[in-house]
């Protein structure tokens, strides 16, 4: 069973190990970020200082997936160049190496968008983009319903944006 808690400062040293890994760096975090620069992002998060909410996918009370998950219209710049302002938007990786390819992703995505993030925002509408040559995540978001629309370019790179709804 999948359960999500709210993440912490004390979750930073584990935080910058999972973004050091290849399958993370590979689609998510494509430069390298020490604890200080884990901190100096995540901290405004953790303080509530900044609009979005982000949460550790724990199975059997072991860590080992990041998730956060925001309203488009509080992210302007991010809305504009998605062509969405509608919703939230969901940002997620499995982190822990020994948790990929068992299909925790698709009950980590599953649980969270419908379980966390809308009834958090109040919102029925979620979106979520990945790279193109991303498969793996766009076949786990497309398996829990979320539908492709289209694409659009974000930092030089084109994305596939996806919407889910209830």
């Amino acid at each position: 069973m999948i359960a999500f808690r709210p993440l912490t400062a004390a979750d930073f040293p584990m935080l910058t190990r999972w973004l050091a890994e290849p399958h993370v760096r590979r689609f998510v975090q494509k430069t390298p970020m020490s604890l200080a620069d884990v901190t100096a992002k995540y901290g405004p998060r953790v303080r509530s200082e900044q609009p979005l909410v982000c949460h550790i996918a724990c199975e059997d009370g072991v860590p080992f997936g990041y998730l956060q998950a925001y309203r488009n219209r509080d992210w302007a710049d991010y809305a504009q160049i998605m062509g969405h302002g509608d919703g939230v938007s969901l940002d997620l990786h499995i982190g822990d190496p020994a948790f990929v390819g068992k299909g925790l992703g698709r009950a980590m995505l599953g649980g969270y968008v419908s379980g966390v993030a809308l009834p958090h925002y109040a919102e029925r509408r979620a979106y979520i983009a990945h790279d193109l040559d991303n498969a793996a995540a766009l076949a786990c978001s497309r398996s829990v319903g979320f539908r492709p629309l289209e694409q659009f370019l974000e930092d030089g790179e084109v994305k596939q944006l996806l919407r889910f709804e209830i």
